[in-house]
């Protein structure tokens, strides 16, 4: 029996068993998975106290305002994973203050994720390290306190539910060169030893505000999907960027923004939440994949973020779409306004 906790849902597995020719298969099980780009819980210490900051809408307002309008897409799913750019320290023990701009919020914020219905978060990114080694074990403890999964770097996390496995990896692209040997080896680990049904890669590459990929990104990404991952997800640029199907599995290549305390104005508004239907054989064989593209906005309010997320539609889900289609070579299915996404084809692995 499949597992449904949306109608949206619903549609992708509607889809999928039209789609599938061959009768001998079966989606017998089935595990949706969300994705957004950059967030950033906190501000720049120089900012922390000023009315602007994401600390003080925190004091304003609670933890449950930032994902307010996108947590029953979160809470539908069976997990939400985000990049968390930051670091979440009750100290600033260890500032980095060669680095421009460094961003902390305090251990407290993790609630913040927890009532949004974020489940895991990807530390592979260029922030991670703002406050040195002490703050990454800040954060690192305080998500294990508030029972949120997280890897990144050479650390992975296996998600487990109705007897599937997913194994989760992350790279900031600074480190790709060097753990190309661990990232095979640690997906053939998976496989084997922990026995994952399917591998998602994340990385934490492009260049800042370019609305195209570039070759770096598109290299490592096809490495993740030699090596044995299935899906691939990619965030930094800080704008959305395009997909790519490769050898029968997806390439998002940069989400964008989504809840940033780092900016106060917004430069860009456009942003996109990825959910990813993964399809198994009863057996836990993996049958395949379909993505559903959410377009949102970061904020509520223009030119100044109110740091609240949610989902758009009309004219404004086209724009974020048409930056999705103009750094993508095949056409992209068209936004359906009933479901508030745009569902792509049905990918089958081969």
């Amino acid at each position: 029996m499949i597992h449904s906790h949306a109608w949206g849902r619903l549609f992708a597995l509607t889809a999928l068993l039209l789609l599938m020719t061959a009768p001998s298969l079966r989606a017998e099980k089935h595990l949706r998975l969300t994705f957004t780009g950059d967030v950033t819980l906190g501000s720049e210490e120089k900012l922390r106290a000023e009315d602007f900051s994401l600390d003080t809408f925190a004091a304003q307002n609670g933890d449950g305002y930032f994902f307010d309008k996108v947590h029953t897409l979160f809470d539908g799913d069976d997990l939400t994973v985000v990049n968390l750019e930051g670091v979440l320290s009750d100290s600033s023990r260890g500032e980095n203050k060669k680095k421009t701009y460094r961003f902390r919020g305090p251990t407290a914020f993790t609630s913040i994720l927890t009532a949004g219905g974020i489940e895991a978060v990807s530390l592979a990114n260029n922030h991670t390290l703002d406050y040195g080694q002490s703050g990454y074990n800040a954060t690192v403890d305080a998500l294990d306190a508030a029972g949120i999964s997280h890897f990144g770097s050479r650390s992975t996390f296996v998600f487990q539910k109705y007897g599937l496995k997913v194994g989760f990896l992350s790279l900031n692209t600074t480190e790709v060169g060097k753990s190309k040997k661990w990232a095979r080896s640690e997906i053939r680990r998976l496989r084997q030893e922990e026995g994952v049904n399917a591998v998602v890669f994340i990385f934490h590459a492009g260049q800042e505000y370019n609305k195209h990929r570039i070759k770096a990104q598109e290299n490592h990404a096809h490495f993740a999907i030699d090596a044995g991952a299935d899906l691939v997800i990619m965030h930094h640029p800080h704008v959305v960027q395009g997909m790519e199907l490769y050898k029968d599995r997806s390439i998002c290549y940069s989400l964008g923004n989504f809840c940033f305390g780092g900016n106060r104005n917004v430069r860009a508004m456009e942003s996109l939440v990825v959910a990813a239907d993964l399809l198994f054989t009863d057996e836990g064989d993996y049958i395949g994949q379909q993505l559903s593209l959410y377009p949102a906005h970061i904020s509520g309010t223009y030119p100044k973020s109110n740091y609240q997320p949610h989902l758009v539609t009309g004219e404004d889900a086209a724009k974020v779409l048409s930056l999705v289609q103009n750094d993508t070579k095949f056409t992209l299915a068209p936004f359906d306004e009933a479901l508030g996404c745009a569902v792509q084809d049905f990918l089958p692995a081969k």
